[in-house]
């Protein structure tokens, strides 16, 4: 069986250093054509809070799109449609259930050249929505800033910026998951314990993160200003004009479309059999950047770390514990991501509403499916 060799991981759109998020800093300015988008997305929060976001969108020509010359461009405009669109859906009294031609059609445009559909989703809200205040320091919380917000203010920076950083701490993991794919392939238990132990250190420092999202983002501010503008288009769904007549139902951003966990789940042997689970991350994979759909399929073809663990459990028994080390990681970081989806959405939804993620699931019932699910995994 083929095993995914290091030197390319390029080709899947994966750093060595930065993980899922772009080897080079995201774009921060289009060129000059494109000063119509840029405007509007400098001006989004007062043009919310005034009210004229769409009757400016409604004066919209398409922009041709062909005046974006190479990916981090692309990437760029795609970030401002995504908070420019999903503003103008949700910006007013009443849901708009028409996207203007003047953004609709350049949007889809992009979006299918970069192969994810024209929603805000996890790749434009985090991935390439951060920039470094010293451009030669690390991609730390303390010196990251964010290139785009829907309201602004510190709680929706801080919120996007997590994100940000969590999939930074997760790239050493990447590596990691490949080398020990490759090491159970030479049977070289030595190398799979390293890395197994790369791989536990990682999952520390995620949860660690993930912990902090609380210091700087307010709950109820996350509930009511921003998670709203994050929401996809239910049926009957949005029309796209000059794309199609017939509505496009989309999800909306969610952590799940981030790649990172789902590629601990490949790596690690994690099996969501159950079909609601299954099912719904698959979907979340179309979000996805191309690149990293292939990466987590490239792993879920390799060999099983879990099996080889488990072959050799009784000759080595130290390398099921350094498995295990890994799931309860994993368990640990889902027990945390419950308690935040818990304070930020169940607490903060209307009694008589089922709290449901942005991405259209019953929320606790799914995370807590998936954290069962990653616990049965241990090794006895």
């Amino acid at each position: 069986m083929k095993t995914i060799n290091i030197d390319k991981l390029s080709s899947y759109k994966v750093d060595p250093r930065r993980g899922f998020l772009p080897a080079q800093d995201p774009l921060e300015q289009l060129p000059p054509y494109f000063d119509a988008w840029e405007h509007v997305a400098a001006e989004l929060s007062v043009l919310l809070l005034t009210g004229r976001l769409r009757p400016i969108l409604e004066q919209w020509t398409p922009l041709d799109i062909n005046r974006l010359k190479d990916e981090r461009q692309l990437q760029r405009a795609m970030l401002i449609l995504c908070y420019i669109g999903n503003a103008y859906v949700w910006g007013g009294n009443q849901p708009a259930t028409v996207l203007p031609r003047g953004i609709a059609l350049p949007w889809a445009q992009i979006a299918e050249k970069l192969g994810r559909p024209p929603i805000s989703s996890h790749a434009s809200l985090a991935l390439y929505n951060w920039r470094r205040l010293d451009k030669e320091g690390p991609l730390d919380l303390d010196n990251l800033d964010t290139l785009q917000l829907f309201g602004g203010g510190i709680d929706e920076k801080w919120f996007y910026l997590t994100a940000v950083v969590i999939e930074a701490k997760g790239a050493p993991s990447l590596q990691a998951l490949v080398e020990a794919q490759n090491a159970v392939v030479g049977n070289q238990v030595d190398n799979l314990a390293q890395n197994l132990k790369t791989i536990a250190a990682t999952l520390t420092d995620i949860y660690t993160i993930t912990s902090r999202i609380p210091e700087k983002c307010d709950p109820y501010i996350f509930y009511h200003r921003i998670r709203p503008y994050v929401a996809g288009w239910e049926a009957p769904g949005v029309i796209y004009e000059g794309v199609s007549e017939t509505p496009r139902i989309f999800a909306g951003g969610s952590a799940a479309q981030s790649a990172l966990i789902q590629t601990l789940d490949a790596g690690l042997g994690i099996k969501h059999q159950r079909e609601e689970t299954r099912t719904f991350l698959a979907d979340m994979r179309n979000y996805m950047i191309p690149g990293h759909r292939r990466f987590i399929e490239a792993l879920e073809a390799g060999l099983s770390i879990r099996q080889f663990v488990q072959d050799h459990q009784e000759s080595h028994p130290a390398l099921a514990d350094l498995y295990n080390d890994c799931i309860r990681g994993m368990d640990k970081f889902r027990k945390k991501h419950i308690e935040i989806t818990v304070r930020y959405i169940l607490h903060q939804a209307p009694k008589d509403e089922e709290a449901k993620g942005t991405g259209g699931t019953s929320l606790v019932p799914f995370l807590s499916t998936a954290r069962k699910e990653t616990q049965e995994q241990l090794l006895g």
